[in-house]
């Protein structure tokens, strides 16, 4: 096991948001238990900093997060704030990250991954 640098915050969707991929001509999962994401900050001094540094990223998050169910920019709720982020996600914040994998991290930008 090796500690990483890293704030964990994980993303669990809410009725809201599970309501809006309804609304959506997509496939939908059999259970929204492995749905949302997780995202990586750097560490911070207090949880006051990285709540300001999540709602600094609320809008490419939530970019992210739309962009799996549609590429169809004009389907996505707005507006892209944190205010948004927290009606549609159950935040979970952990100050502290653990890498189990057995391979190496693999570090790249999304676009470059597409």
């Amino acid at each position: 096991m090796k500690f990483i640098n890293r704030c964990v915050i994980t993303l669990k969707p809410k009725t809201a948001f599970i309501d809006w991929v309804t609304s959506l001509d997509a496939e939908l999962p059999q259970t929204w238990d492995f749905e949302g994401g997780a995202y990586l900050f750097d560490e911070h001094e207090s949880e006051e900093s990285l709540l300001d540094g999540v709602s600094e990223e609320a809008h490419a998050i939530l970019e992210n997060e739309f962009s799996v169910w549609t590429e169809d920019e004009d389907k996505w709720p707005g507006p892209r704030d944190f205010a948004t982020l927290k009606q549609l996600f159950t935040l979970h914040i952990a100050v502290a990250g653990f890498d189990l994998g057995k391979e190496p991290l693999l570090r790249a930008d999304v676009a470059d991954l597409l």
